[in-house]
C-alpha cells in the first residue's frame, strides 16, 4: 500500500479533542447566587484567555437557560441566551461586524445593551431603548423593563435569529428567521409564510418552498395579515394578527399524542430546512417531529453549487460539469457576485444537461416558449441569469436570476438545462482557503468544544441549587429531573442529508 499525506481535516479534529480535554469547564463559585437581574450601570467584560466557551452573566429563574458571551466557530464571539441543558442557542445577538474572540469585549447595560471592543468600537446594541432592567424569563426571551414592570421596551422575542420557541409570536414585522451559515431565510408575507435563499448579502432571495394558510383571504383587502405561533400542545399555528382566530396549522408529529410538558422550539437549519424539535424529561438529544421539506433532493442546495442531486432510496450527488461519478459535494465554490461585472469579454462558459428539473420550479417565475433555444437565449442575453430550465413538454422556461445551486435529476429527455459557469481565471481568488474537509472538522471540534463550556455552566447552577435547598431557600420555580442532564445540542450541517 502506497504511504500517502495524513488527512489534514482528522489532524484538525484530533488537535481540537486534545484541546478539548485540557480545557476546564465553566462553574460558578461555590454558595454564589447566580444572577437573575442586570441593573442600570453593569459592566461584564469577556476574557481574552477565558478557557470556556460560553461565559454567562445572566440567568433564568429556572436555571434552564443563560444569557452571556458564546464563542462561535474557532474564534468569533457572540452574545446568546442558550438552552443549558443542551447547550443549544436559542437567541444569538449576531454582530453586523464579527468579533474577534482573542480580544477583550465588554457588555455594559446602560439604558440599553451594548457590546464594545476597545479599538473596534460598538458592534451591537439594542437600539432606539430606554430602560432600567434586564431579565431572562422562564420562556428564555430577553427582556430590557422599566421600573415596576411597566414595560418592555425591547425584547429578544421580537427579534429572533433562527429559532422560534414556545409563546414568541412571528409576523410580517418581525425581522426574518436567518439559518446559522446566514444562506436561508424564513419570512411572513401577509397570507403566507416562507424559505427563502439568501445571495448577494440578502439583494436576492428566491423562493423555494411557500405555506398558504387555508383560510385566509388574499382577495380581502382589510383582512389582517398572518402570524404565526408555537403551541406546546405540538403545533405551528396561523392566526388573524390582532386576535387568536385560527386560519390554519402545521401539525407536528406529536400533535395527535398529545404530548404535554415538552420544550419545543422550531429552527431553521443550515441546510435550509424549517424543523420543529422538543425536549422532555430524560431527553438525551433534541428530537425533530416536523420539517417543511422532506426529501433531501427537494431542499434548494443539498449537493451545493452546480450539482445534481439524483433522487432514489438512497440519493445520490453529481457534478453538473462532470458527471462521470457521485461526489462529495461541493462541485464549485459558492458565488457571491453576479456575471454584470467585469472589463469586456464573456465571463463565463456554458454546460448543457438533459434530464434536469429544478426542486422549487413552482416559486420562480416562467416565460413560455415554443423550443429549448428561445429559452436559452433569453437567460444568455442577461447578465443578471445564471442559468434556465425548459420543459418542453409545457413550454415552461424558468429562468435562473441567481448563482446556480443543485438542480435535480428527472428522467425525461424534454427537460433540459442551460447553465453559465464563471470562467476559472474569474473565480480564481474564491478559490483559495481550507478545503472542506478542513471546514467541517474544524466546525465539528467548535461544537464539541462549546457543548463542553456550556455544560459546565449548568454544572456551576447546579452546585449553586443543590446548596441553596440544603439550606432550606425556596425557589420561583422548580428544576425538573430532565433537566439535571449534561447533554449534546444538535446542528444540522450544511449539504447532509438529514431525514
Amino acid at each position: 500500500m502506497r504511504e500517502g499525506k495524513p488527512d489534514p481535516a482528522i489532524a484538525v479534529f484530533l488537535a481540537a479533542l486534545f484541546i478539548a480535554s485540557a480545557v476546564p469547564l465553566i462553574d460558578g463559585a461555590d454558595g454564589e447566587e447566580p444572577v437573575t437581574q442586570l441593573s442600570n450601570g453593569f459592566t461584564a467584560t469577556h476574557s481574552a484567555d477565558a478557557p470556556g466557551r460560553f461565559e454567562p452573566v445572566l440567568y433564568s429563574h429556572n436555571g434552564v437557560f443563560a444569557f452571556g458571551f458564546l464563542r462561535v466557530g474557532s474564534a468569533s464571539l457572540d452574545l446568546a441566551v442558550v438552552h443549558l441543558p443542551s447547550s443549544f442557542p436559542l437567541w444569538r445577538a449576531t454582530p453586523a461586524r464579527v468579533a474577534d474572540w482573542s480580544r477583550p469585549a465588554t457588555l455594559s447595560f446602560d439604558s440599553r445593551l451594548v457590546l464594545t471592543v476597545p479599538g473596534v468600537g460598538q458592534l451591537w446594541s439594542t437600539l432606539n431603548v430606554v430602560g432600567d432592567t434586564v431579565a431572562l424569563l422562564n420562556s428564555s426571551d430577553l427582556v430590557i423593563r422599566l421600573f415596576n414592570r411597566r414595560g418592555t421596551p425591547w425584547r429578544s422575542f421580537e427579534n429572533p435569529s433562527d429559532t422560534l420557541v414556545l409563546g414568541q409570536n412571528f409576523t410580517m414585522s418581525s425581522p426574518p428567521l436567518i439559518s446559522k451559515n446566514r444562506r436561508f431565510s424564513l419570512r411572513f408575507a401577509k397570507t403566507y409564510m416562507a424559505l427563502h435563499m439568501e445571495f448577494y448579502g440578502g439583494r436576492t432571495r428566491p423562493m423555494y418552498w411557500q405555506y398558504t394558510a387555508r383560510e385566509a383571504q388574499p382577495e380581502n383587502a382589510t383582512q389582517p395579515p398572518v402570524y404565526g405561533r408555537l403551541d406546546s400542545r405540538g403545533f405551528f399555528g396561523l392566526y388573524l394578527l390582532g386576535g387568536d382566530q385560527s386560519v390554519d396549522m402545521l401539525a407536528f408529529d406529536t400533535f395527535v399524542r398529545n404530548l404535554t410538558g415538552a420544550f419545543r422550539r422550531m429552527t431553521l437549519d443550515d441546510d435550509g430546512n424549517l424543523r420543529a424539535y422538543y425536549w422532555t424529561e430524560g431527553s438525551k438529544a433534541w428530537t425533530s417531529d416536523y420539517k417543511a421539506i422532506n426529501g433531501p433532493c427537494e431542499l434548494p442546495t443539498p449537493c451545493g453549487a452546480y450539482g445534481l442531486c439524483v433522487p432514489g432510496g438512497a440519493p445520490k450527488c453529481q457534478c453538473l460539469i462532470n458527471s462521470t461519478a457521485s461526489i462529495a459535494p461541493p462541485c464549485r465554490a459558492e458565488e457571491s457576485t453576479d456575471l454584470c461585472g467585469g472589463g469586456g469579454g464573456q465571463l463565463f462558459d456554458v454546460v448543457r444537461r438533459n434530464r434536469v428539473s429544478l426542486a422549487y420550479k413552482e416559486q420562480l417565475p416562467f416565460e413560455t416558449y415554443k423550443t429549448a433555444a428561445e429559452c436559452e437565449q433569453s437567460c444568455a442575453a442577461s447578465c443578471s441569469c445564471w442559468g434556465a430550465v425548459y420543459n418542453g413538454g409545457s413550454g415552461y422556461c424558468y429562468l435562473i436570476d441567481f448563482p446556480v445551486e443543485t438542480v435535480v435529476y428527472e428522467a425525461d429527455d424534454r427537460k433540459v438545462g442551460y447553465f453559465k459557469i464563471r470562467k476559472a481565471q474569474q473565480q480564481s481568488a474564491a478559490g483559495r482557503g481550507m478545503s472542506p474537509g478542513v471546514t467541517a472538522a474544524v466546525v465539528v471540534a467548535s461544537l464539541v468544544l462549546a457543548s463542553l463550556a456550556v455544560a459546565g455552566a449548568y454544572i456551576g447552577w447546579k452546585r449553586w441549587l443543590r446548596q441553596r435547598r440544603a439550606g432550606g431557600v425556596g425557589m420561583e420555580q422548580e428544576l425538573t429531573p430532565g433537566h439535571y442532564r449534561d447533554l449534546k445540542s444538535m446542528d444540522s450541517p450544511n449539504n447532509s442529508f438529514k431525514t
